[in-house]
């Protein structure tokens, strides 16, 4: 059994064959995508998992094998481990209607204590009835399955031309993009603080043509949600825990608005 985070799955998938006695694989920590695991899935069982580490870590598991992608080509992250319950919860913690966005607060045996440091305990809230939750600060909603799909966190969006984007949805159709490898991206403000957005993409070895690759994009997003910028890469850096290290990604400079 091997547990791992979503771009070590990506590096299996591109080996030609794996070990034989390799027979479980669990992903953590971000999004899994289908391309991350599609050579994988005949050879291996496959899971992608959730759960802050203020819940003790896991706390959803998906079996991806024999299933679906979501249609932004990621996958869901499944229905909660024992002992543990998740809910999706409106700002002022209603539960949600089935198939609609909410915040995925999370209760039960693997919720932390809280931080040492008080003024960062924020997310933990006790209800009325007594019952201790974390609000993740993630969006999530219900499939018709039962199962949960991650969106994105709700403090993510920015504003461009007056209007909401989420990065993530951006990132989600560059990387269904055949040319794209992987793929981040990045808000930034420029000068007048104004928002914008730049892809930093590891592209296939049969090429990256921007020119196509923006075509293939407005085909599913609006002109405003396009990157104005894009920066290619031989690798997305990774912090320890397997998330990318936005960090450490360079900035291109925006001198003014639009």
């Amino acid at each position: 059994m091997l547990s791992g985070f979503p771009y070590m799955l990506m590096e299996l998938n591109e080996l030609e064959s794996i070990p034989s006695s390799l027979r479980l694989l669990i992903s953590g920590g971000d999004i899994l995508r289908e391309s991350y695991v599609n050579h994988l899935l005949p050879q291996v069982t496959v899971y992608n998992t959730y759960g802050p580490s203020e819940t003790t870590v896991c706390c959803s598991y998906f079996c991806c094998n024999g299933q679906k992608a979501l249609e932004d080509g990621t996958y869901p992250i499944g229905k909660a481990v024992p002992g543990t319950e998740i809910e999706l919860l409106d700002d002022d913690g209603r539960p949600v209607p089935a198939g609609l966005t909410g915040e995925i607060c999370i209760s039960g045996g693997g919720v932390s204590n809280g931080y040492l440091d008080q003024s960062k305990n924020e997310g933990f809230v006790t209800t009325e009835d007594g019952k201790r939750l974390y609000r993740s600060g993630d969006l999530g909603y219900i499939l018709p399955d039962g199962n949960l799909a991650f969106l994105h966190r709700r403090d993510s969006q920015v504003m461009i031309l007056g209007k909401r984007v989420e990065p993530e949805e951006v990132e989600n159709v560059l990387c269904d993009c055949e040319e794209v490898r992987t793929a981040v991206v990045c808000p930034f403000t420029d000068e007048h603080g104004l928002s914008y957005l730049t892809a930093y993409v590891v592209p296939e070895e049969t090429g990256f043509v921007l020119s196509e690759v923006r075509k293939k994009l407005l085909r599913y997003l609006t002109p405003f949600m396009i990157p104005e910028f894009f920066v290619i890469l031989d690798h997305i850096p990774l912090t320890p825990n397997g998330k990318p290290d936005v960090k450490s990604l360079p900035v291109v400079l925006k001198e003014g608005g639009r």
